[in-house]
C-alpha cells in the first residue's frame, strides 16, 4: 500500500517527537550531573592531547581537573536527594565556578580553553532556579570573568576586548535563558491556577458556567469568553459571553442565523479570522441576540472546538495576556472543560429526569391504592345517596360528584405527567375545559383567549399552565373574593405571554413593584424559566407571566 500524505506527516511528526519525549523523561537533576560529569571528560582528553599553557602549571590544572572528574562521578551515582530547586545546589555550583575559574587562572587565563565550560553554570542555575537561577549565574559568571581577566590587564598584555566581549555574550544568554525560566515559571502557575477548578454541583447552568468561565477569564487576565455549543438533537444553539465580570447567556432561536454560525465554526482557520466573519454574521442578522452586538476591540483571538456524545460547540478566547502557543493550549484545556462540564449538567438532568419519573410511578401507585380508591368509593355513595333525597338537592350533590370525578383525573394526569384529555391537542381547548371545571368549582366566570386559536404546545407545558390557572382562580376566589377572571394568551417573540385579572379586592394601597407574587405560582413559573410580575393590584388584581417556549 502506497503511504498517504497525512499519514507520512502524522509519522515524521511522531518520530520527531522521539527525542524530545526522551529528554524530557530524564530527571533534571541527573541531567545536569551527566553534563558536568561529560564535560569534565572531555577537559580531561583535551588537556591530555594539548597540554595547557603555561607548562609550568600543567600539573596543577591535571591534579585540579582530576579532582573535578570524580567530584563529577561522586555527584551521578550518589546524586543530592534533595529537590531541584533547593538551596543545598548552591554549594555544587560553588564548587563548578571555583573549579572552572581556578581552571582558567592556570591556563592561560582569559585565554584560556576553559571559559568555554562557564555557560554550563548559567545554563544549570536557569534550570534549577529559572529566572532567579539566570540572574545569580550571570552575576557569578562576571565576577569569575572580572577575577580572570583582573592579572591580564595588570601584565601589560591586556585582552580588554575578550572580557568586554565575553563579559556581553554571558549578559545576553542570561536575559534569554530568564525568559525561557520565566515563561515556563508563568506556564507553570497559570496550569495550576486553572487546575483548581470551582467544586459547583449546581443544576443551573447559569451558576456553574458563571463560575468557570469566571475561574478561567481570572486565569487569563480577565479577556472576553465566548462560548457557542449545540445540543445535536436540535436545530439551534446557544451562546454564552463573559464580560468584564458578568455572565451573559441567549438563546440563539433564530434557524436562519444559527446556520449561519454554524457553518462558520466548522471551516478550520484560524481563531482571529474566524472570529471577524462570526461578527460580520452576526452584524447582518436582526434576531442577533444584544449580548454579541456590543463592540469588542480585537487584538488576537483563540479558539478551541469541542464535541461530545450530546454538545458541540466551540471557544473563543478574546485578547488574553498570554503567549501564542500558551494561549491555544490554555484555550484547549477550557474548551475541554466546558464541553465536560455540558455532558455533565445534560446527564444529571437525565437522572434527575429518570428518578422524577420513578417517583412519579410509585406515587401513581400510592394513589391509586389509596387516594383515587376513597375519591371513588366517596362517588360511589353519593350516586347511591342521590336515589333517597328530595329531587331538589340532588344538583347540589351531583356538583359535588362531578367535583370528586374530575379531581380523580387531575391526580392522575398529574403523577403521569401528560397531557389533560383533550379532542384537537390545543391550548385553548385544554384551558377552556380545565376553566369549565373549575367555574363549577369556584362560582367564578372565566374567559379564556388564546392568540393564535391553533396553538400548540407540549403536554407537559399545557398541564402546567392548566395548574397556574387554577391556582390564580382560587387565590382570586379565597382572597379576593372574585367573580370574574380573564386569561389570555399570545405568542409574543419565541415566549408566551400569559395576562390574568380578576375584579376581586386585590391589595389596595401597595405599589404593583412592591407586592410578592403568590409563592406556589412564583415557583411554577421558575421551574419552566420563566417571568412573573404583578401589574395591577386594586381595584382587582392582574398578573403578567411570560414562559419561554
Amino acid at each position: 500500500m502506497k503511504p498517504t500524505p497525512k499519514r507520512d506527516a502524522f509519522a515524521t511528526a511522531k518520530f520527531a517527537a522521539q527525542p524530545a519525549n526522551l529528554l524530557l523523561s530524564v530527571d533534571p537533576q541527573a541531567l545536569i550531573g551527566v553534563a558536568r560529569m561529560i564535560t569534565a571528560i572531555f577537559a580531561l582528553v583535551a588537556i591530555y592531547l594539548d597540554p595547557t599553557k603555561p607548562g609550568y602549571l600543567a600539573t596543577e590544572a591535571r591534579v585540579t581537573l582530576t579532582l573535578y572528574f570524580f567530584f563529577a562521578v561522586i555527584l551521578v551515582v550518589r546524586p543530592v536527594r534533595r529537590r531541584i530547586d533547593h538551596p543545598v545546589h548552591l554549594l555544587t555550583h560553588g564548587m563548578d565556578l571555583l573549579v572552572i575559574g581556578g581552571l582558567a587562572l592556570l591556563t592561560d587565563e582569559l585565554s584560556s580553553p576553559f571559559c568555554t565550560f562557564l555557560p554550563f553554570i548559567l545554563l544549570a542555575t536557569t534550570v534549577r532556579w529559572g529566572l532567579l537561577g539566570a540572574i545569580l549565574g550571570a552575576m557569578a559568571l562576571e565576577g569569575v570573568l572580572l577575577l580572570v581577566g583582573w592579572p591580564d590587564l595588570d601584565d601589560g598584555d591586556a585582552e580588554l576586548n575578550v572580557l568586554i566581549m565575553r563579559s556581553a555574550y554571558y549578559l545576553v544568554a542570561a536575559i534569554m535563558l530568564g525568559y525561557f525560566g520565566a515563561s515556563r515559571d508563568l506556564s507553570r502557575r497559570r496550569l495550576e491556577r486553572l487546575a483548581a477548578w470551582p467544586n459547583l454541583f449546581s443544576a443551573d447552568i447559569r451558576v456553574w458556567l458563571g463560575s468557570l468561565l469566571g475561574h478561567a477569564a481570572n486565569v487569563l487576565g480577565d479577556p472576553q469568553l465566548i462560548v457557542f455549543w449545540q445540543d445535536q438533537e436540535k436545530t439551534t444553539g446557544m451562546v454564552a459571553v463573559w464580560r468584564a465580570g458578568h455572565l451573559q447567556i441567549a438563546d440563539m432561536s433564530d434557524m436562519e442565523l444559527w446556520s449561519a454560525i454554524d457553518a462558520e465554526l466548522l471551516q478550520p482557520a484560524d481563531a482571529t479570522a474566524t472570529f471577524r466573519r462570526l461578527s460580520a454574521v452576526v452584524a447582518r442578522s436582526p434576531s442577533t441576540p444584544s449580548i454579541l452586538t456590543a463592540a469588542t476591540r480585537l487584538r488576537k483571538a483563540y479558539s478551541a472546538p469541542f464535541s461530545g456524545i450530546r454538545y458541540r460547540g466551540e471557544l473563543f478566547v478574546i485578547n488574553p495576556t498570554c503567549y501564542l502557543e500558551e494561549g491555544a493550549s490554555l484555550t484547549t484545556i477550557i474548551a475541554a472543560r466546558v464541553a465536560a462540564e455540558l455532558e455533565r449538567l445534560a446527564l444529571m438532568g437525565d437522572i434527575a429526569q429518570s428518578a422524577r419519573a420513578e417517583e412519579r410511578a410509585r406515587l401513581a401507585r400510592d394513589l391509586h391504592d389509596s387516594i383515587l380508591q376513597d375519591l371513588t368509593a366517596a362517588s360511589l355513595r353519593l350516586k347511591a345517596t342521590m336515589a333517597h333525597v328530595p329531587e331538589q338537592a340532588r344538583d347540589g350533590l351531583a356538583l359535588v360528584n362531578a367535583v370528586i370525578l374530575d379531581q380523580q383525573r387531575r391526580v392522575r394526569h398529574y403523577v403521569e405527567n401528560v397531557q389533560l384529555a383533550d379532542e384537537d391537542g390545543s391550548l385553548e381547548a385544554t384551558l377552556r375545559n380545565c376553566a369549565a371545571s373549575l367555574r363549577q368549582q369556584w362560582n367564578c366566570d372565566i374567559h379564556v383567549e388564546v392568540e393564535p386559536q391553533q396553538l400548540v404546545l407540549p403536554g407537559a407545558m399545557t398541564l402546567e399552565i392548566s395548574k397556574l390557572l387554577a391556582e390564580a382562580t382560587a387565590n382570586a376566589v379565597r382572597h379576593g373574593g372574585a367573580t370574574q377572571l380573564e386569561l389570555e394568551a399570545a405568542m409574543e417573540r419565541k415566549a408566551l405571554q400569559l395576562r390574568i385579572a380578576d375584579n376581586g379586592t386585590g391589595m389596595a394601597g401597595t405599589p404593583p413593584a412592591a407586592c410578592r407574587p403568590p409563592g406556589s405560582m412564583a415557583a411554577r413559573v421558575a421551574d419552566l424559566h420563566g417571568q412573573f410580575a404583578i401589574t395591577h393590584t386594586a381595584p382587582g388584581l392582574a398578573m403578567l407571566i411570560q414562559l419561554p417556549v
